[in-house]
C-alpha cells in the first residue's frame, strides 16, 4: 500500500487551530468525499503543495468533522468554483502516490455524469470501508499481524530462568519456530487435555532482549477463497481451430495497444475461458494486467482456482461479500503489484489495477452485471469505458449475447467472434420439451391432493441416471418450499407486512419468510384477516423439489444451491461436493445456470420453463431464452452426451422454441424485429424514475406531477403505474419510464427532471434515476 498514514479516524473532530478559511494557497483541488456529494473545492497549504497527485487520498474538512476523499482535479486557486477567501485547507495527504489510476478516475466520473449521481456515489464504488476509515476494528482492521518467536542455535541454556520463561524455552528449543499464540496453549501430557497458560508479552520482549529466543510481528493477509491452499499447476491445451481464430484476433487487438470491444459468442462448452487465459498470458508477458469480470460470486472461487493453476499467486478476488479486511488485503496486494490479475463479480470493476491490458465480461449478458441499489450502473458498458480510458481491450463473452451486444457488433462499435463447437467435438446436449398441459406427472408427497411439478418422464431419466453412475441438475427459479400461504378460511394469502408481496414457507427453518425485507414470522400465525388457524401451503420452491426428488428417489443423494443454502464458505463446498461427485442431483436456482463445469452432468431438467415469461417487462423473453440455453449448456460436457429435459405449459412461446434449437442466431433475428416495432433497446432508449414515499397516493402524486410536465414538453412518457413490487421495506414506488431516440435527448431530459421537477415532489418524497433499467419489479 501507498499510506502514509494509518492512525487517525477518518471523521474525527476538526483541529480548529488548522482550518480557518481565508488563507493564501499555492494550488487548488477539488476533492470527491463518499457520499452524495460532488468534488468540492479546497486549497493547499504550502508544506504539502509538492505532494499533491490526483488520485491520491487525503484528510479534508467537511461539516464540522474531517473526512477521507479523493484528489479529482488540480487546479489553480483562480479556477476553483469556490472563491478563494472561503476555500479551507486540505487536512493532510494520505499516500505518498495516486491510489488510482487515470482510467479508473475517468470510468468512475463517466459513471457520475451517465447515470445522474453525485461523484461521491460514484467513488463509494471503489474505495472500499478500510481505504475510508483507518480506526476500524476487528476483521475490519486494515492490518491483521501475528507474532512469532524462535529459537537461536547454539544457544547455552541459562539456569536461573523463572517457570515461565523455562516452558517458552522449552517449547521453542522443541519446535524451532511458532506462534505467539500457541505458546499460550500446552496439552497436558497426562489428560491430553489443551490448556492456556498466561504469558505476558513483556516476558518474551524481555528473553529476546538477553538473547534467548528471536520474537518478531508478521502481517497475515485473510484468505476467503483458500488462495493460499497448494494448487496443481496446469499446461495449457492445444485450442480448437476456432478458439485459435478468436485469439488471434484478440491478439492482434492487444498489439496494438489500442482500444477494442469484441463480442466473443461461443455455444455452451466451446472453450471460452481457454481463450481468455491465454490471451491474458500474453497480456503479463508484455507487462500488463487484466481483470475479469464474472456475473455471481458463486462462480468466483472456480475461476480463481483455474487461473491460480496457470498463473500461481498473480491472482486476487474481490467481492461485495467480503469483510472490510479480506478486501484490503486483496486490494494491498493489487497496489503492491503482488496480484496483477483480479477476479470478481461486478464491483471488481473498480479494482485499482495500473497498466491495464484486458477487462474480459464472462457471460456478459447476465442481468446481474446491473447494480440495482444507489448508483445503478451497468459494467459491461462501464467496463468499456474503463477499457478505452486505458487503451486496454474489452472481451465481451457468452453463449447468448443480448441484443444490445449483438447490436455493438452490427453497428461497427464491437467485432464479432465466434465458436460454433464445443472443445472435443462434443455435442451440444439434446432437448426434448415436456408438456405440462398432457404429460403424467409424480403425485406431491406433502399434498395428496395435488400433483409435484415432476414429470413421470423427468423421474425415469433421473434413474438413469443415478443407474450410470452419472449426474443431473434440476433448475427450478422459485425458493423456500411453498411461494405463496393461504388461509383455508378466508382465501386471504398470508403477505409481508412491509411489502407488497407474499411470504414464502421454509420448511426447514419452519419459517414464513419475505425474501425482499427479510421478516420472517411463525407459520402458525393466525390469519390476520379473520384469526383462523388454518392454512393451505400453495406452489413449490426449490426446498420442496428437493424433498420430492427424494421421496421417488430414495438412493439418490439430492442437495440444494439457492440463497438460503448457498453462501460463503458453503457456498464453495457445496459445488466442491457435487465436483467429486458426492452429490448425484442438485437443485437449484439461476445460480446453477451460470459458467459452472462439471462434467460428469448429463441431464438437466428445467421445471415450469415459462416463469421468467411472466416478468412484466421486455426482457423477459430474452432473459428466459438465456437461461434455459445456458443451463442447458450445463450437460454433456464431459465424455458423455447430454440431455436437457423442459417442462412447460408454454412450448410454443419463441423463446422455449429457439432455447430448444439451441439457435441463437434465430431468437435474436425474432427479438430484434418485435423490439424494432416499439423502440425499446437496441433502438431506443429507456430511463425508468422511481418515486417513493411512505404513503401510496404522495407517491402517485409526485410521479403525476413529472409525467405531466414530461408530457407537456413532448417528452415519450409511459406511466405513471405501481411497480410491480408496489410496497418495498415499507416505502411505496410509483414507476415513469421515460423513453427517446436518442441516448442526448433522453439524458437531457433527465437533466430537466433534477434541476426544475424533481423539487415539486411531495415533501417526504425521493427520486431515483435508473438510466438503460434491466430491471423493472
Amino acid at each position: 500500500m501507498t499510506s502514509r498514514s494509518n492512525s487517525s479516524s477518518s471523521k474525527r473532530p476538526l483541529a480548529n487551530a488548522r482550518l480557518g478559511p481565508g488563507q493564501s494557497f499555492a494550488a487548488g483541488v477539488e476533492v470527491v468525499v463518499p457520499g452524495p456529494t460532488d468534488a468540492l473545492s479546497y486549497g493547499v497549504p504550502a508544506g504539502l503543495v509538492d505532494k499533491i497527485q490526483v488520485g491520491c487520498r487525503v484528510r479534508v474538512p467537511l461539516r464540522g468533522r474531517l473526512h477521507v476523499g479523493m484528489i479529482w482535479r488540480i487546479a489553480a486557486v483562480d479556477e476553483l468554483d469556490c472563491p478563494a477567501a472561503k476555500l479551507r485547507p486540505i487536512d493532510d495527504i494520505l499516500d505518498d502516490s495516486p491510489l488510482f489510476t487515470d482510467d479508473l478516475l475517468a470510468c468512475l466520473d463517466f459513471a457520475a455524469r451517465y447515470y445522474h449521481s453525485p461523484q461521491g456515489m460514484a467513488l463509494s464504488l471503489a474505495l472500499p470501508g478500510a481505504l475510508r476509515h483507518t480506526e476500524v476494528q476487528g476483521d475490519a482492521a486494515p492490518i491483521r499481524t501475528r507474532w512469532l518467536v524462535a529459537r537461536i542455535d547454539g544457544l547455552e541454556r541459562p539456569t536461573d530462568l523463572r517457570a515461565t520463561e523455562r516452558r517458552v524455552l522449552d517449547q521453542v528449543l522443541a519446535k524451532g519456530e511458532l506462534e505467539v499464540s500457541a505458546l499460550r496453549r500446552f496439552v497436558d501430557p497426562l489428560t491430553g487435555a489443551i490448556k492456556r497458560i498466561s504469558v505476558p508479552h513483556k516476558t518474551l520482549e524481555s528473553m529476546a532482549e538477553r538473547g534467548l529466543i528471536r520474537l518478531w510481528e508478521q502481517r497475515v493477509r485473510r484468505d476467503p477463497l483458500g488462495m493460499r491452499s497448494p494448487v496443481d499447476r496446469d499446461n495449457p491445451p492445444d485450442l480448437t481451430s476456432e478458439q485459435s481464430q478468436a485469439l488471434e484476433r484478440l491478439l492482434a487487438f492487444s498489439k496494438a495497444e489500442l482500444y477494442r470491444t469484441a463480442v466473443l459468442r461461443g455455444v455452451t462448452g466451446s472453450g471460452k475461458t481457454e481463450v481468455y487465459l491465454h490471451l491474458i498470458a500474453h497480456c503479463l508477458e508484455v507487462g500488463k494486467t487484466a481483470l475479469v469480470l464474472v456475473p455471481e460470486i458463486a462462480l468466483t472461487p472456480q475461476l480463481v482456482y483455474r487461473f491460480r493453476a496457470r498463473f500461481g499467486d498473480r491472482v486476487a478476488a474481490l467481492h461485495s461479500q467480503m469483510s472490510q479486511g479480506e478486501r484490503f488485503d486483496q486490494l494491498s496486494r493489487v497496489l503492491s503489484k503482488d496480484a496483477c490479475i483480479v477476479i470478481g463479480p461486478r464491483s471488481a470493476l473498480f479494482a485499482p489495477l495500473s497498466n491495464l491490458g484486458v477487462i474480459v465480461l464472462d457471460e456478459c449478458h447476465d442481468g446481474s452485471f446491473k447494480q440495482q441499489t444507489s448508483l445503478r450502473y451497468h459494467a459491461r458498458d462501464l467496463a468499456m469505458v474503463r477499457a478505452q480510458a486505458a487503451g486496454a481491450i474489452c472481451v465481451l463473452g457468452s453463449a447468448t449475447p443480448n441484443c444490445e451486444e449483438m447490436a455493438l457488433v452490427e453497428r461497427g462499435r464491437a467485432h464479432g467472434l465466434y465458436m460454433h463447437h464445443r472443445v472435443g467435438d462434443r455435442r451440444l446436449p439434446e432437448a426434448f420439451t415436456v408438456d405440462l398441459r398432457v404429460a403424467e406427472r409424480l403425485p406431491d408427497p406433502f399434498d395428496e391432493r395435488r400433483l409435484s411439478l415432476v414429470s413421470v418422464a423427468l423421474k425415469d431419466n433421473l434413474q438413469g441416471v443415478l443407474t450410470r453412475g452419472e449426474q443431473a441438475i434440476i433448475l427450478h427459479n422459485r425458493r423456500g418450499f411453498a411461494v405463496t400461504v393461504v388461509c383455508s378460511s378466508c382465501g386471504e394469502a398470508v403477505d409481508c407486512p412491509h411489502c407488497d408481496i407474499s411470504l414464502t414457507y421454509h420448511q426447514r427453518q419452519r419459517r414464513l419468510r419475505c425474501h425482499y425485507c427479510d421478516y420472517s414470522q411463525d407459520p402458525d400465525t393466525s390469519c390476520r384477516a379473520c384469526g383462523g388457524r388454518n392454512f393451505m401451503r400453495l406452489g413449490a420452491g426449490t426446498e420442496r423439489i428437493e424433498e420430492t426428488l427424494r421421496e421417488f428417489l430414495p438412493s439418490a443423494r439430492v442437495e440444494r444451491f439457492d440463497r438460503d443454502t448457498a453462501n460463503g464458505q458453503r457456498m464453495v463446498e457445496t459445488l466442491d461436493r457435487f465436483r467429486a461427485g458426492e452429490i448425484d442431483i442438485l437443485v437449484g436456482t439461476q445460480m446453477l445456470a451460470k459458467g459452472h463445469d462439471f462434467p460428469r452432468v448429463t441431464l438437466v431438467g428445467v421445471l415450469l420453463a415459462e416463469t421468467g415469461l411472466r416478468m412484466p417487462h421486455f426482457r423477459a423473453s430474452e432473459q428466459t431464452f438465456q437461461l434455459i440455453t445456458q443451463v442447458a449448456g450445463r450437460a454433456g460436457r464431459g465424455d458423455k452426451p447430454g440431455q436437457v429435459y423442459v417442462q412447460t405449459y408454454a412450448p410454443e412461446h419463441p423463446a422455449i422454441r429457439f432455447a430448444l434449437a439451441q439457435d441463437h442466431d434465430a431468437f435474436v433475428e425474432h427479438e430484434m424485429k418485435r423490439r424494432s416495432l416499439s423502440a425499446y433497446p437496441p433502438f431506443g432508449y429507456l430511463a425508468l424514475l422511481e418515486v417513493r414515499h411512505k404513503r401510496l397516493e404522495q407517491a402517485m402524486a409526485g410521479a403525476r406531477v413529472l409525467a405531466e410536465h414530461l408530457r407537456h414538453f413532448e417528452a415519450n412518457v409511459l406511466g405513471p403505474v405501481q411497480a410491480g413490487v408496489s410496497k418495498l421495506k415499507g416505502i411505496y414506488r410509483v414507476h415513469i419510464q421515460l423513453r427517446a431516440k436518442e441516448r442526448s435527448e433522453l439524458h437531457g431530459q433527465i437533466r430537466w427532471v433534477q434541476t426544475h421537477l424533481e423539487s415539486k415532489l411531495p415533501t417526504g418524497s425521493r427520486l431515483f434515476i435508473d438510466v438503460d433499467p434491466v430491471d423493472f419489479a
